[in-house]
């Protein structure tokens, strides 16, 4: 028979058929506690972060026919994306290599790899980490799971079971294949190609059968996550007569985290990610990506994981990453608010202070400049030194640009935001143009070489009238030139970090909502 790793098994099979059995949730054996050593922000403490393990212990022995005293042997987890080290043990003199700790591993899919890496096979840690397995080297057969034996571990006995019985149909089809290929004729292929859709049928129930039997495995949970929904294809019927064509989407939407048991941090560490991989489908396919849907929905899935130390913490991580890197307009506000009600607010157990201390700083002054907030009010000098008061600059609409002479991307930029200026500047559009105090050579110089943006009001950023307006200045948060604001006439932001060529078409709609509203 030939052997298949789990990771291997698993792709072969993923999505095939929807699981119609229960699991049984994880129910935590020991109490939870987070650990913050590092404090909140601001107030935080040069300290370690808590690395996520718990206090207990583990006990895990390996005994493989083909291995040497003196030989060692390898412990390795999958952890979201990647397989880590995370032990090694030396075969002693009865041939048994101890793999021990102080503190339990976390629960999860793990990998036993033999001396130089000649070989490997996968097997379950969960609460229970005192067994032993034994095997043989299968050195050139590569077929661990039908010399094995565990003592100790009712989960690793299931999880041979599992091994053996996929592997044995997944060899059998391939077998069924090649023999199908030696022969064209009807009479031939017919019963063999009956064989096959029986072999696929049984493949495809074998996870639902497991999952019936061991409604507590850890497997089955990985199981029937990696499952999506299956939405009922008859449509209701409203009370118009007609059928809800947005069933299947509210459907889909609403059922869409079921088969995910939040209390399992086991998912964490299996060989497909599933979380990322739900996640990504949520956030990209299923959900509307304005500011209030993520924050609700972020909200939603950080109350679903709080009784989890691993889970919860990827989801932190990757919302506030996928939320801080969006492209999206508008979907800093959901960054911000992650990052204020969890790295800034001692969640982020896993971090050191200087990394809470950055992304707090990001999220304190990306706060001031968000859609809907009113621009932070600027005192600052023109080219003729005189000071000018943004706030006294009145217009429907104020484009801000921050900008340098020296940025290649901002020269491009100039000139189509001009162009754009000339066609609206009737409107009473104004724009405020803000390069950096330290550049006034070559600010004087692009003036020089660029008549059609003199009409912009151009202030230099650095020198200010007071710490007031250093501080007003700081709480634009500018980390890359150029970056445009637009704010309307009662200086409320409208726009933050705009594209260029976004920007007529922005204003075209601002004045069809302003039209629109003044009509009703």
């Amino acid at each position: 028979m030939r052997h298949f790793t789990i990771s291997a098994v698993i792709a072969l099979t993923l999505f095939t058929a929807q699981t119609q059995a229960q699991i049984t949730p994880y129910v935590r054996t020991t109490p939870l506690e987070k650990k913050n050593f590092v404090g909140n922000f601001p107030k935080l403490r040069n300290a370690r972060s808590w690395d996520g393990v718990e206090p207990g212990s583990y006990n895990i022995k390996f005994k493989i026919s083909g291995v040497k005293p003196g030989d060692t042997l390898l412990l390795a987890d999958y952890h979201l994306d990647g397989k880590y080290k995370r032990d090694t043990a030396v075969v002693d003199k009865t041939g048994v290599a101890a793999f021990e700790g102080k503190y339990k591993l976390q629960r999860g899919m793990y990998i036993l790899a033999l001396p130089h890496m000649r070989g490997f096979f996968d097997f379950i840690v969960d609460d229970d980490q005192d067994f032993l397995i034994t095997t043989d080297t299968a050195y050139y057969t590569g077929d661990y799971y039908s010399k094995m034996k565990v003592k100790g571990s009712d989960q690793n006995e299931a999880f041979v079971s599992y091994q053996l019985g996929k592997s044995q149909i997944v060899t059998d089809i391939i077998e069924l294949d090649e023999k199908i290929k030696t022969d064209s004729s009807e009479s031939f292929r017919k019963p063999l190609l009956e064989k096959r859709q029986e072999l696929m049928a049984k493949k495809n129930n074998y996870d639902n059968d497991f999952v019936k039997l061991h409604p507590d495995h850890l497997l089955s949970r990985f199981l029937y996550a990696v499952e999506d929904v299956e939405v009922p294809k008859e449509l209701p019927t409203l009370p118009d007569g007609t059928k809800d064509s947005m069933y299947p989407y509210h459907y889909y939407k609403q059922h869409f985290w079921d088969r995910v048991d939040f209390n399992e941090d086991g998912l964490t560490r299996m060989p497909v990610n599933v979380l990322k991989q739900r996640l990504d489908l949520y956030f990209e396919k299923v959900i509307i990506p304005d500011s209030d849907s993520l924050i609700k929905e972020s909200d939603m899935l950080l109350a679903k994981c709080k009784n989890t130390i691993e889970i919860e913490k990827y989801i932190i991580w990757y919302l506030t990453n996928r939320f801080e890197t969006s492209n999206i307009m508008g979907v800093d506000r959901a960054f911000v608010y992650m990052a204020l009600n969890t790295y800034c607010s001692g969640k982020a157990w896993w971090a050191d202070s200087a990394t809470i201390d950055k992304m707090c700083d990001n999220a304190q002054r990306r706060k001031w400049t968000l859609i809907g907030e009113t621009a932070p009010g600027l005192e600052l000098a023109d080219q003729d030194s005189m000071w000018i008061n943004t706030n006294a600059i009145i217009a429907p609409y104020t484009i801000m640009i921050f900008w340098d002479p020296t940025c290649g991307h901002c020269r491009e930029v100039m000139p189509k935001l001009a162009e754009i200026y000339k066609a609206n500047k009737a409107k009473g559009w104004k724009v405020i143009a803000l390069a950096p105090n330290d550049k006034k050579k070559e600010w004087y110089a692009y003036l020089k070489e660029h008549p059609e943006s003199s009409e912009f009001i151009h202030l230099l950023r650095g020198s200010v009238r007071s710490q007031f307006y250093a501080d007003q200045i700081y709480k634009y948060y500018v980390i890359a030139s150029p970056t445009i604001f637009i704010v309307d006439d009662q200086k409320n932001i409208l726009a933050n970090r705009i594209d260029v060529d976004k920007i007529a078409d922005f204003l075209d709609h601002q004045d069809k909502k302003k039209k629109k509203g003044a009509a009703n």
